[in-house]
């Protein structure tokens, strides 16, 4: 079923993915069609500054929320890793999944802050909304940390955040433009033949899909234009600084993202944390003497 999921997923996907992730994405779904894959479970990590590791609560505590037995004023580290899919599969947290971790650490007060640390490649861009919804009404601070690449679809979402940094000079930001992509079998590749019929009631049903594959793509630009603009929207009004020509798609280092306005510096992990920690140490010092 998880399969079948997948594959679903990916060919009603309007993507936001550097060419970094295709081949991932082109292998697993080959091996699904072919009846040869195997799935790598992965597990990821989401860890707080203090060492504690988020748990599923399986020791009988009666904590709703897993972050309520961390430390006070523990900071959650959230990874965004990989092809950014909407549902979890073998190897990752579904971006829902990720959401909802971060939703969970904003109503912990054991949570002073979080930094989502993100290395993807982007992915689909309907894997965005619940986290779209989820980080336009933070409660605490929050900073994404790229530790690689953020690029496409993980860039709106860190285009959210309080602040972006940047591991290094190299670690590669941008990206920010959609695309479609079909898979069309030749008769060489497909063990059936698929036969469409529309009635006239029905004459735009899949227009856009049905012209592309035969070689028209007017209307499926037509559609992706409508969704690029969406999003172009988006980082505009999230990063009122960020230069025009960052939004067509191109890709940039860090020094240069930082000139662009895309990121708010180059930071080490640990000079982020010491930021967050001087961030809310200060705030609660405020509330105190209020």
């Amino acid at each position: 079923m998880l399969r079948q999921q997948f594959l679903q997923e990916i060919e009603s996907a309007r993507l936001m993915l550097h060419t970094s992730g295709y081949k991932s994405i082109d292998y697993i779904c080959n091996a699904i069609h072919n009846g040869n894959f195997v799935p790598e479970i992965v597990e990821q990590t989401i860890i707080s500054t203090r060492g504690e590791l988020l748990s599923d609560n399986d020791d009988g505590s009666q904590h709703k929320n897993p972050f309520d037995s961390w430390a006070a004023g523990s900071i959650a580290i959230i990874p965004l890793v990989g092809v950014m899919m909407k549902y979890g599969y073998w190897w990752s947290y579904g971006v829902d999944d990720i959401a909802s971790i971060i939703w969970l650490a904003y109503e912990s007060d054991k949570i002073s802050a979080v930094i989502v640390k993100g290395d993807t490649p982007g992915g689909n861009t309907d894997s965005l909304f619940l986290l779209q919804e989820v980080l336009s009404e933070k409660k605490k601070p929050t900073i994404g940390f790229i530790d690689g690449m953020c690029a496409s679809c993980g860039y709106i979402a860190f285009s959210y955040m309080d602040k972006i940094y940047s591991i290094n000079r190299m670690a590669r930001v941008g990206g920010i433009g959609v695309f479609a992509r079909m898979l069309v079998p030749n008769n060489e590749q497909s063990y059936y033949k698929v036969v469409e019929s529309y009635p006239d009631e029905s004459k735009d049903k899949n227009l856009p899909e049905r012209e592309m594959a035969k070689g028209n793509d007017r209307l499926i630009k037509e559609e992706l234009s409508k969704l690029a603009l969406y999003f172009r929207d988006i980082v505009i009004g999230n990063r009122p600084g960020i230069s025009e020509e960052t939004l067509t798609g191109k890709i940039y280092y860090s020094y240069e993202a930082e000139t662009l306005g895309m990121i708010d510096g180059i930071r080490s992990l640990s000079e982020v944390i010491d930021e967050l920690t001087t961030l809310t140490e200060n705030r609660k010092q405020i509330l105190s003497n209020l």
